[in-house]
């Protein structure tokens, strides 16, 4: 039976409210994770204690794929409009079926375990590309293991797929593998850490929970910050240009979780490579921009990580031929009216979202094929 790889049910729905405790506590009352008054160790706070002192960042981030990278599947919106709808598993020719309820969404196999619902207890992803469902089991030895859902929802297919990666996942050993794929304890640790600020796995369960990529993923933990600024004090510990000094720090920090060169395999990072276009500061990092501007070329030359991602094509183009000016862009047939057509492409991935290539070149026939204008278009 299917129940033989899952907590009981009881357990299920305890851990369930202990989680759903956890994190109420912090989204009903944010400010109550403030700091104390004399602090002595740094530590994270939480984005809500960060607004007072950056209310326009703040209402610009809310608007940004990093505030929404990790919710409970009972407060994702995706989750609750995916109740009652199915997918046929192309390849196993099996079909999932979703139900939601007061625990959230979990979805059935009705062909090989009738009636029995495998809970899918986490959305990971703003929805911007996707969005994947998680689950923690236990694994035999005491340890936690996640199950990463074999389905997605994705914003270029307005609807679900299979999960990136999954068409070559080895056929299941076990019946929870029919619902997904097994990440291993570190595997888990880090997606966990690249869509929440902080959470701890600790008896199969996550607490300590501060959802999405806030400002301490990056600027590290706010409380001496916050308790300095509170008490009148002057405090510049948290100075950008302190922590990122150069490019590279800067891409480092955010390679973190879009990936750095060293994360990926040779084969990956080729030109004909059509995985390195979802690694946006790898992929950055091969091209002469980069290389030949001095450090002058980083990712907030073109975006603001605390806003929404622009999809204004003149935006980016204008940024391109600040730089550039006169030199190579006189030489361009285009001017400055393809720049990111041509040298910055949407490649479509497995078939299911689109990423704009950041390994800015000039292209030939062995590139991977760019997605259409119209194409493009109509799934930004």
């Amino acid at each position: 039976m299917i129940r033989r790889f899952f907590l009981p049910a009881g357990l299920v729905l305890l851990a369930l409210c202990g989680v759903w405790a956890g994190l109420s506590a912090y989204w009903l009352n944010p400010r109550s994770a403030l700091v104390p008054n004399t602090p002595q160790r740094p530590r994270i706070v939480g984005t809500a204690a960060c607004q007072d002192c950056h209310q326009s960042m703040a209402d610009r981030y809310e608007t940004s794929g990093h505030a929404h990278t990790f919710s409970l599947t009972i407060r994702s919106d995706i989750a609750r409009q995916l109740a009652g709808d199915t997918f046929e598993d192309p390849q196993r020719k099996q079909t999932f079926r979703y139900h939601f309820d007061a625990e959230g969404l979990s979805a059935s196999l009705p062909d090989v375990f009738g009636e029995e619902r495998f809970p899918l207890t986490y959305a990971l992803g703003s929805g911007t590309h996707a969005v994947t469902f998680l689950t923690l089991l236990p694994r035999r030895d005491g340890a936690t293991v996640g199950l990463e859902h074999r389905v997605s929802y994705y914003h270029d297919l307005h609807g679900l797929g299979l999960t990136v990666g999954h068409p070559f996942v080895k056929d299941p050993v076990e019946d929870s593998e029919q619902f997904g794929k097994i990440v291993n304890e570190r595997q888990l640790a880090q997606c966990i850490d690249c869509h929440t600020t902080q959470a701890r796995i600790e008896h199969h369960e996550l607490i300590d929970v501060i959802p999405h990529v806030g400002c301490e993923s990056c600027h590290g933990p706010g409380s001496v910050h916050v308790a300095a600024q509170q008490a009148g004090r002057t405090d510049t510990s948290f100075q950008v240009t302190d922590h990122w000094p150069t490019a590279l720090d800067e891409l480092k920090t955010c390679g973190k979780c879009h990936r750095m060169p060293e994360s990926l395999k040779a084969s990956e990072l080729v030109r004909t490579s059509p995985v390195l276009p979802r690694f946006q500061p790898a992929g950055m990092m091969q091209s002469r921009c980069y290389t030949e501007s001095e450090g002058a070329l980083r990712c907030t030359t073109c975006h603001d990580p605390h806003a929404k991602v622009s999809s204004d094509r003149q935006h980016y183009e204008q940024i391109c031929a600040n730089c550039h000016r006169q030199q190579s862009v006189a030489a361009c047939p285009q001017g400055t009216e393809s720049c990111i057509t041509c040298h910055m492409p949407a490649i479509r991935f497995e078939g299911v979202a689109s990423f704009h290539d950041h390994w800015i070149r000039v292209r030939t026939a062995d590139d991977p094929a760019a997605v259409s204008m119209e194409e493009a278009v109509a799934t930004e």
